[in-house]
């Protein structure tokens, strides 16, 4: 009997530090990105992506700096009318930016995101890394206006408010409000808030 009580002592004292770590908010990520042009205020613009959390952390981010961001039902609706088939998988770019020009808009910002999900601890729980990726192509041209790209440096447990921070910080990259790297003020994209300071 002792010897069971020391084995899961000893299990509880080996495994804690895999399962105790904070993960709690999104570190300060790594960034990348440029721009060539940034929109005037009131530009129309379509997001589109493969994920629905980064689309709306993306609009949401662009519309509190005055983008008016078409919704995606009137993306869809013209898709319907025109008779494009559009899936989260199998969506043509080439057909985003026309249905995008058909509503009226200037800008498609794509956007995607990889993320790596892994179980740790005990007793179990799931973190998260990901890598973000925001890009506006005019759409009459095709030619892309900004770049914004954010990695996450530490793992995570909240996935919403990851993919909400990493988002601020790649645009905030994109659009030059912080420098590209791995350092960025705090108060720049604050976790949990879903609003963007100015440094």
């Amino acid at each position: 009997m002792k010897t069971v009580g020391l084995f899961l002592l000893l299990c509880a004292i080996v495994m804690a530090p895999a399962g105790c770590g904070s993960y709690a908010h999104v570190g300060t990520p790594t960034t990348d990105g440029f721009h060539s042009k940034l929109p005037a205020p009131h530009t129309r613009a379509v997001v589109w992506g493969g994920r629905l959390d980064t689309i709306q952390s993306a609009s949401t981010w662009l519309s509190k700096k005055g983008v008016l961001v078409v919704d995606q039902t009137i993306v869809l609706q013209a898709a319907a009318e025109q008779k494009v088939t559009l899936t989260e998988n199998k969506s043509l770019e080439t057909d985003i930016l026309r249905l995008a020009r058909l509503v009226g808009a200037r800008l498609v910002v794509f956007s995607s995101a990889e993320v790596g999900t892994w179980e740790i601890g005990f007793p179990r729980r799931r973190v998260y890394s990901a890598t973000l990726a925001v890009r506006a192509v005019d759409v009459n041209t095709g030619e892309i206006e900004w770049i914004g790209k954010a990695q996450s440096t530490e793992r995570f447990i909240k996935l919403e408010e990851g993919i909400t921070v990493l988002t601020c910080h790649a645009l905030a990259t994109a659009w030059d409000m912080r420098k590209p790297g791995p350092v960025a003020s705090a108060k720049l994209c604050p976790p949990g808030s879903g609003l963007l300071e100015t440094e």
